[in-house]
């Protein structure tokens, strides 16, 4: 038997009742309940707390009620106390102790029921985990409590040998944890801390990567997980999950085992990007419509070598974001014969093992150039202004007038005057007047460009510019094109704009550049690894942002939309529109001759 014990307390904060404050159009706390209840185990529910408010919407969504003794009323108990009182509250009213104990928290609402399945699947398939929790990529928490993935994929603390591997850093963000019984048989859960429930350091604990919002403390949150629950089909009057109907019916969501088997492999897609159908989901319902058996993402994250590895034997054809695609990954996939990719770059796919093994490729180079135009221009003026440095002062308590400089009154270098190079060059122009704009690109068109440019080569550029925007594709001539010679080259005082790739820029010259004062500034949205966490994080006249060049709204559907059109296309036994160009397939050739050589 499995239960669910949802957590809540009598609110006593000046935000008062937020477990039962409405969101979309009912109570915040009915969301983790909802989870629970349509999780595909079936799990007994039941909501432990202390307030009649709380037990009544429960009871009303048709879970239990465990009511809270007085003796854990107050705030000076722990969420550990509350819990074992729960377990032992669900063992005696249904005559057995439960196997697993799945544990939110009534103030969570991002939790999923798909989560709760996926965490449940890990521990029946690993017998020496003590639990599952939920853990976030951000790094808004304190070092001390960074947690890292072990070689056997456990949860461990963070340690300075670990730190020295560039290993991701994980925190747990307290949303959900799946325990197993033996966890609680003993008169406490050994956690870290007090309301950490688990402790990696002593057990067992594999990871939920979540990276939707956490619980909700404060009422201005409450705009952004709404905006959350919108994409994720919730509304006013519905929710994404099956009626009982459909449920009785035997409904299956995408990508089940069953669902995947009952289709060809060349209909089976894997979605790899994240996030995917978060604006719109209509390019899925399009997949669906068309019979095509889907899976996205279930780690909810971008992926490593080895999870690809895993994911992808049984399918035909992938919808791919940045993670590496390599030729273990194909040999992995023999199904595998269309890889369309969500974006332009191409330095994350080994364009030479697809060919050998005739997987086609397409991509959407045209979709995201307007969006990654716009944010470079934003990121021009954000570190010029020092705009990002002044925020975080005055959230210190910092009242400080920093003095910038214009855009109009500088000289920006474009290297790359490719769709996103030209969009800058547009904006500057149309936008900026009395800014020069110097262009440099390793294959110069004769094309016009939009706009008073003077072309110039690479040292005249670096030479001459205030500004360096980079909107080159990774490839071995430009990889580290940016380095402590070419900063050497640069006026004192210029700042680096990089939304091109990660790799281009060599990161630590750049930081050790801006630790010197060669530099005056520096945005960075593209890393060597992502999601990123070094020494430029430390910098103040460094601004970051998160690879979200193509995530405005309209970019990001249009990509997805235009990679589902072409597994639609490949589905169909139709030509494909965007394939990839010879002259990719040439650059890939020549930079894995350098490679081995």
């Amino acid at each position: 038997m499995i239960a669910a014990l949802v957590c809540g307390r009598k609110e006593r904060r000046p935000f008062p009742g937020r477990n039962t404050f409405p969101l979309l159009g009912r109570p915040l706390m009915s969301y983790p309940l909802l989870a629970a209840l349509n999780a595909a185990d079936r799990p007994r529910v039941f909501l432990s707390t202390d307030d009649e408010a709380m037990a009544g919407i429960a009871r009303h969504l048709g879970a239990g009620v465990i009511d809270r003794p007085e003796a854990l009323r107050g705030d000076d108990h722990t969420l550990e106390e509350v819990i074992a009182h729960g377990y032992r509250e669900i063992a005696r009213a249904e005559g057995r102790a439960p196997e697993f104990l799945v544990v939110l928290l009534a103030n969570a609402p991002t939790v999923t029921s798909g989560m709760i399945d996926q965490g449940l699947e890990q521990l029946r398939r690993d017998p020496t985990l003590d639990a599952v929790a939920s853990v976030t990529l951000r790094n808004d928490f304190s070092p001390r409590y960074a947690l890292r993935l072990a070689a056997d994929g456990a949860l461990q603390p963070y340690s300075d040998a670990a730190a020295a591997t560039t290993a991701e850093a994980y925190f747990s963000d307290s949303l959900l944890w799946i325990l197993r019984a033996r966890l609680l048989e003993g008169a406490a859960l050994p956690s870290a801390r007090p309301n950490e429930i688990v402790n990696p350091a002593r057990q067992r604990v594999a990871a939920l990567v979540h990276e939707g919002y956490g619980d909700i403390d404060h009422v201005w949150q409450i705009p952004a997980v709404e905006d959350w629950l919108r994409r994720r089909g919730f509304s006013d009057t519905k929710t994404p999950y099956a009626t009982p109907a459909e449920k009785a019916a035997g409904a299956e969501g995408a990508g089940s085992t069953a669902s995947l088997r009952r289709v060809p492999p060349e209909r089976r897609v894997l979605v790899t990007t994240v996030p995917f159908c978060d604006v719109d989901r209509r390019p899925l319902e399009a997949l669906e419509k068309a019979g095509a058996a889907v899976l996205i993402n279930p780690l909810g994250r971008r992926l490593q070598e080895d999870d690809l590895i895993r994911l992808i034997p049984d399918f035909g054809l992938m919808v791919a974001g940045t993670e590496p695609i390599t030729e273990r990954v194909m040999a992995a996939a023999p199904h595998l014969r269309l890889i369309a990719r969500v974006g332009i770059g191409l330095d994350n796919v080994d364009l030479a093992a697809a060919r050998r093994r005739n997987i086609q490729v397409t991509y959407t180079p045209d979709a995201p150039a307007p969006a990654v135009a716009e944010l470079t221009v934003g990121l021009m003026l954000a570190v010029l202004r020092h705009i990002a440095l002044a925020d975080r002062q005055m959230r210190n308590g910092v009242w400080n007038r920093l003095m910038g400089r214009r855009l109009s009154e500088l000289t920006v270098g474009v290297v790359g005057v490719g769709r996103v190079g030209r969009g800058v060059i547009r904006h500057l122009n149309g936008g900026f007047p009395g800014v020069r704009i110097l262009a440099h690109d390793l294959a110069p068109t004769t094309e016009a460009l939009p706009g008073p440019v003077r072309w110039a080569d690479l040292s005249a550029l670096l030479a001459e510019s205030d500004v360096l925007s980079l909107h080159v594709p990774l490839t071995a001539a430009t990889r580290n094109l940016i380095d402590r010679r070419a900063i050497a080259r640069m006026k004192p005082g210029a700042v680096v704009i990089n939304t091109a790739r990660g790799g281009v820029v060599n990161e630590a010259d750049l930081a050790e550049a801006l630790r010197s004062g060669a530099l005056a500034g520096a945005a960075v949205d593209v890393f060597d690894r992502e999601p990123y966490s070094g020494e430029l994080a430390t910098l103040p006249r460094c601004v970051l942002t998160s690879h979200m060049g193509s995530m405005s709204q309209d970019c990001r559907l249009r990509m997805e939309r235009e990679a589902v059109e072409e597994a639609l296309r490949f589905c169909r036994g139709e030509a494909l529109r965007s394939v990839v160009p010879e002259d990719e397939y040439r650059l890939a050739a020549v930079a894995g001759r350098k490679d081995n050589q």
